[in-house]
């Protein structure tokens, strides 16, 4: 018997249904009190004149852009409190400035605004009031000062500023191997390539084979500029096998055709 009493089940008590549905009931209260709670502090801390921003950190490495005036940009920006300000509108006033290429800003308690400003660097100048920075982003300052007057020049037409960019990286290894510097690259209206160099050097590549051209060019410079006596102002790339090339020495309209300079299938 005492084993049969051992093997029986315990029955746990059960609270009755009442209690258990108030329980919940009450838990749910809570829940919904503390809810109702945290909207109405998060309404009153929105309200305007709440919780306003009083200090603008900006961080970065500058040579042209001033905090302060980065600063009173974000301040004039500036359409709510901690909360309610909106980021979107303060980064696109940023971004509008001429020497400003990115900028990340974020909130820090309880009034704090946090900015950290990438400046632009000039790669070149592009066409005649703008520069340009290594990625192809153009921007136009309100002034472009002495030490950028020196700057390679670039142009070409809208939507082509990578590719120009892009051309101009590739070509300043081996013209400086070459002893040339590249002054300006121009893509025409007709995507007409024209590379110039220092000491009024201009070479013409066409639209077709560039690149091959334009490696044929830097392989044959250096018997056109030998003769110390006599240099070119103008070389033509756009022959088969050969090239044409215009002599300092020569009357301007004289041009020197070199067909058979470069082997047929030269690459």
């Amino acid at each position: 018997m005492a084993r049969a009493a051992n093997t029986r089940k315990r029955q746990v008590a059960q609270p009755p249904a009442h209690r258990r549905w108030s329980g919940i009931f009450a838990s749910g209260l809570v829940s919904m009190a503390l809810a109702a709670a945290v909207l109405l502090g998060y309404r009153y801390l929105s309200e305007p004149g709440r919780m306003p921003l009083r200090v603008i950190d900006v961080n970065g490495e500058f040579q042209q852009l001033k905090p302060a005036k980065v600063q009173q940009v974000v301040v004039d920006a500036i359409d709510g409190g901690f909360f309610t300000c909106k980021m979107d509108g303060l980064r696109a006033a940023v971004l509008a400035m001429p020497w400003v290429e990115d900028v990340s800003i974020r909130r820090v308690w309880p009034d704090r605004l946090s900015m950290t400003v990438i400046e632009q660097v000039p790669l070149a100048r592009w066409a005649d009031d703008a520069l340009i920075n290594v990625n192809g982003g153009v921007f136009r300052p309100a002034t472009l000062d002495q030490q950028h007057a020196g700057l390679v020049r670039l142009h070409g037409p809208d939507g082509s500023e990578q590719r120009v960019v892009a051309f101009f990286q590739a070509a300043v290894p081996a013209a400086r191997s070459r002893g040339l510097r590249i002054r300006a690259v121009e893509l025409d209206a007709r995507r007409h390539w024209w590379v110039r160099f220092d000491g009024d050097l201009t070479l013409s590549l066409g639209r077709e084979d560039v690149e091959r051209r334009l490696a044929q060019f830097f392989r044959v410079y250096p018997r056109l500029a030998a003769d110390p006596t006599r240099r070119p102002a103008r070389v033509d790339m756009r022959y088969a096998h050969g090239f044409a090339v215009r002599w300092k020495t020569e009357p301007e309209n004289a041009q020197r055709a070199v067909a058979d300079a470069l082997p047929q299938g030269t690459v």
